[in-house]
């Protein structure tokens, strides 16, 4: 079963991802609402993938997603879901490692659609 760690300081836009995953029913669920409580979990649990908003409050989404990329420990995948949407925040995400760019707001097919898809790449 794959692990999906979704990181999010808004209560709503995490449930709507568990929500939806959950529905799924083939997923291991992970959530935190900060950027060190995603560290935490990620060096602890190891997730397939990490769906990750950018603006947290304490750490933002791309150095999480830096650190996540440089750990040789680590095969986690990188979704950012974001409200960033301008080219300049997309180019930073991949800059950063990122696997894939979802911007806010977002379809739940669309997101379903890019966690299956990055998940069946790193089978």
């Amino acid at each position: 079963m794959k692990k999906i760690l979704i990181v999010d300081d808004e209560p709503n836009v995490r449930n709507l991802v568990v929500d939806t995953l959950n529905y799924l029913g083939n997923y291991e669920l992970l959530e935190a609402g900060t950027g060190k409580e995603a560290l935490d979990l990620v060096r602890k649990e190891k997730p397939d993938l990490v769906i990750l908003d950018i603006m947290l409050p304490d750490i933002d989404g791309y150095t999480i997603c830096e650190q996540i990329k440089e750990n040789p420990n680590l095969n986690t995948l990188v979704l950012i879901l974001s409200a960033r949407s301008s080219e300049l925040d997309q180019k930073i995400g991949f800059g950063m490692g990122a696997d894939d760019y979802l911007t806010k707001p977002f379809t739940l097919k669309e997101l379903i659609e890019k966690v299956q898809s990055l998940l069946e790449k790193n089978s």
